[in-house]
């Protein structure tokens, strides 16, 4: 009986840790000689997030930086990330992938007239130099409000899958799905299709590293930052087309570095420094920091927040902000350095119960000093609360009240709604659940907290 044998090797969620990136690199072309010297054919994806704004090197190239390193490592194809999906603008997303050497699969995010963007497939169909067929598919996790708020559809994945797979399925020996939605929706989707043979994860971060099979389909995902890649080895049956074999495998990342990658590092660093260099403005004295107290650098952004948003009023956190300014000339590249979040400003109307509710909980000493991962927050602890047109009695004993609390020089009141300005991360997740159970949410879009911080020190008065 005779066999023929596909390597597929898959990186996710790299966070632009480009540190790691020769590492990478060394990694694949290592498991790609050893695949092609068995005779192997091997293709090579990312599942996403392989960009992160928090680099400057990602920041100063809008993202083309890491288009031009997958092409280096000659990806045959690639899914999108709420990264490269909700921190770029449409514009800038439209123009990322414009020297791409390879496929972006992402069948859920259209137009707002339904029509894919040129740069995206649904799927696409490889035959391998055995005559082996491979049908891959791609879909991204569906942030609806911040993809609408870009001018994006984005469309329910499950919907898009369920496409793909009547599509493909009997055209192709092996089906795979690049998935950013997180393992999961991943464990669903194997659950509801089980034609799908191998599910490429990402975006929760979960290292898996024998695999995860449901079924018959297995769900590989390797962690994120560079630590781990993935290597799936599936054999098919040359006359009956049928997978005999597929076996999983993760990679550890190990300390040998591609020489040439350093230099092309070296290289972006230098690009994406004169972009950043760009001086936004210039302060007569030096801005301090603190995460325990308001001081003027945190003062003015809240203050700029509020009236950016259109606000009554706004509260945002102090840890917000990495460091202080010196005096001088203040460059793009020091704001980035300072806030480096691919962070939106926020607006939340919320009853004065709720409200109560939120600063509440932003005063206990656990949530200042709270270590905070994920939400797209990038520092170190949460910090105190900063507020605009909010009054905050410290010296109150016990849980905070309504008359300790002044909204625009009136007390607080549990029946008023009040427009809130704030930052994305508080509308979603466990941080706050006073207003991350929230209906009405605006986010404004494609500006990041730093775009504010620097407006504001523009029109500082």
């Amino acid at each position: 009986m005779s066999k023929k044998t596909v390597k597929i090797l898959h990186t996710n969620d790299l966070h632009s840790q480009l540190d790691r990136w020769p590492a990478v690199v060394a990694t694949v072309n290592r498991l790609k000689s050893h695949a092609t010297k068995a005779g192997d054919d091997v293709l090579l994806f990312d599942i996403g997030d392989h960009a992160d704004r928090v680099h400057p090197i990602t920041e100063g190239l809008d993202g083309k930086g890491n288009v031009e390193l997958l092409n280096r490592l000659s990806y045959d194809a690639i899914t999108i990330g709420n990264n490269e999906g909700m921190t770029f603008s449409k514009r800038q997303l439209n123009s990322l992938y414009d020297k791409a050497d390879f496929d972006v699969l992402v069948a859920n995010l259209k137009h707002d007239n339904g029509e894919m963007p040129t740069w995206a497939k649904n799927h696409r169909v490889f035959t391998t130099e055995q005559g082996v067929t491979v049908g891959v598919f791609g879909v991204t996790v569906a942030y609806k409000l911040f993809y609408h708020a870009l001018g994006w559809s984005i469309e329910d994945p499950f919907e898009s899958i369920e496409r793909q797979v009547e599509a493909l399925r009997g055209k192709v020996d092996v089906l795979i799905c690049l998935s950013h939605l997180g393992l999961h929706d991943d464990e669903r989707m194997a659950k509801q299709f089980p034609e799908i043979d191998l599910i490429l994860g990402s975006h929760t971060h979960h290292l898996l590293l024998d695999g995860e099979k449901i079924n018959r389909t297995w769900i590989h995902q390797c962690g994120r930052s560079g630590s781990h890649l993935g290597e799936v080895s599936i054999t098919v049956d040359a006359e009956s087309r049928e997978i005999t074999n597929l076996n999983v495998h993760t990679i550890e990342v190990e300390n040998e570095y591609d020489s040439d990658t350093v230099s092309l590092l070296e290289d972006m660093k230098s690009r994406a420094d004169r972009v950043l260099s760009e001086v936004v403005t210039t302060i007569p004295e030096e801005w301090e920091l603190s995460w325990e107290k308001e001081t003027p650098l945190t003062k003015l952004l809240v203050k700029g927040l509020k009236e950016w948003c259109e606000a009554d009023v706004a509260m945002i956190n102090a840890g917000i902000l990495l460091e202080g300014l010196p005096q001088g000339p203040i460059t793009k590249g020091a704001l980035h350095r300072i806030c480096p979040h691919p962070i939106n400003p926020a607006k939340v109307n919320i009853s004065g119960e709720r409200l109560l509710e939120f600063i509440r909980e932003a005063h206990k000493k656990e949530k200042i000093y709270k270590k905070v991962k994920g939400f797209g927050f990038r520092g170190k602890i949460l910090g105190m609360m900063i507020y605009e047109g909010i009054e905050v009695d410290e010296s109150a004993n016990g849980p905070l009240q309504p008359e300790h609390i002044c909204i625009l020089g009136k007390k607080l009141d549990r029946d008023t709604l009040y427009n809130v300005a704030t930052v994305d991360m508080f509308t979603f997740g466990y941080l706050y659940p006073s207003i991350s159970t929230l209906n009405e949410k605006t986010y404004y879009m494609p500006e990041f907290l730093r775009d504010v911080l620097a407006w504001s020190l523009q029109n500082r008065k």
